[in-house]
């Protein structure tokens, strides 16, 4: 099938300027000539590091990195630019084909070129960037959507708790109400929550120490998703990394929300820290050990027991013997591995 190239111009409305980096001078020449000739503005440079340094003080839409250089390699500088030029689209082009393995390839570029190419080939790789641009551009503004919604939504809950809390006699019920409203399921599942984490507390001797505290910020740990956006609540398929990084907010959005109370403050920490992890690599904080609120550790093992054992829109529930389980296999790295002793002590006897 004939590959029809695009008229200088056209279908390039989103890219302007394509920088080639390659350590050869005969090939970055021609490439820059081919840039011209579809309507673009080529710059060039010879190495990783020169590359980089141009992109500090210039733009470019559209990356042609060599993989082959001396220093750093193209791979490496791919990881810098979508690190740090996340709008800057990246095309690998390589000899050597046994580079493009499969780790490569689940690198988010919009093309490779396997060289010799053509300029029919190189043009089809400059539009696939510029559609992989717009995509990336597109992603961006949704999640900023997202992320404005969020806070708008947090906000609100706010100002109705207020409301709600005014003509009730207990904040944490009135707060209750209104996640009842917005996600039964939600409020379901903290209420399991709080159960296990009142037992498991009782089994580590610390029922005493963390109170009824301790209830409240389990029952209440998920608060912070009840001012998601709804196109994330109802989400069928996976989030992407994006998504993700807006939904894993419903934990500062719950911090907010209890802050700003008169009674439920002292819930905000601990809820804060309820998806850190032990080792490390949990959110927001990136807290670890002891650094973790004892509560939170407790509220983090229990938590995810019950979202194993419990059916979801991505997964069939496990039953409790693979739950524990994983609860085993996570033991240090995401959760205190004596808590998790003392759950499974607390459900062994029931």
């Amino acid at each position: 099938m004939a590959i029809v190239l695009p008229p200088t111009g056209l279908a390039v409305t989103s890219l302007t300027s394509v920088l080639i980096v390659d350590d050869e001078p005969a090939v970055r020449d021609i490439m820059s000539r081919w840039v011209s000739s579809l309507g673009l503005q080529p710059a060039t440079a010879s190495n990783a590091d020169e590359a980089l340094a141009t992109m500090r003080t210039h733009h470019y839409d559209l990356a042609v990195i060599d993989v082959m250089m001396p220093g750093h390699d193209g791979l490496w500088l791919a990881t810098e630019l979508q690190r740090d030029h996340p709008h800057t689209a990246v095309v690998i082009a390589t000899a050597y084909t046994a580079l493009i393995d499969e780790n490569a390839q689940q690198r988010p570029v919009a093309d490779f070129l396997v060289k010799p190419f053509q300029r029919e080939r190189f043009a089809l790789a400059v539009d696939r960037g510029r559609q992989w641009r717009q995509r990336a551009i597109e992603e961006v503004e949704w999640h900023a959507r997202l992320a404005t919604e969020l806070q708008d939504r947090t906000t609100q809950v706010i100002a109705r708790l207020a409301d709600r809390a005014a003509a009730a006699d207990s904040e944490e019920r009135a707060l209750i109400a209104i996640s009842q409203e917005r996600a039964p399921e939600m409020t379901a599942h903290g209420e399991r929550v709080a159960r296990y984490a009142r037992s498991l507390a009782r089994e580590l001797g610390v029922d005493n120490e963390l109170g009824a505290g301790l209830e409240t910020a389990a029952r209440l740990h998920d608060v912070g998703k009840i001012a998601m956006p709804e196109a994330l609540l109802t989400k069928p398929s996976p989030f992407t990394a994006g998504e993700m990084a807006i939904m894993r907010r419903h934990v500062s959005a719950g911090a907010e929300i209890l802050h700003s109370t008169r009674t439920l403050g002292a819930a905000a920490p601990i809820v804060m820290a309820s998806h850190e992890w032990f080792g490390g690599g949990g959110y927001p904080l990136r807290l670890a050990g002891s650094d973790i609120p004892l509560g939170s550790r407790i509220i983090a093992v229990v938590d995810a027991y019950d979202a194993m054992t419990q059916d979801s829109v991505y997964r069939v529930r496990l039953d409790s013997a693979d739950a524990v389980a994983e609860l085993l296999r996570c033991r240090r790295s995401q959760f205190d591995p004596d808590v998790v002793a003392g759950f499974l002590s607390t459900i062994g006897r029931h």
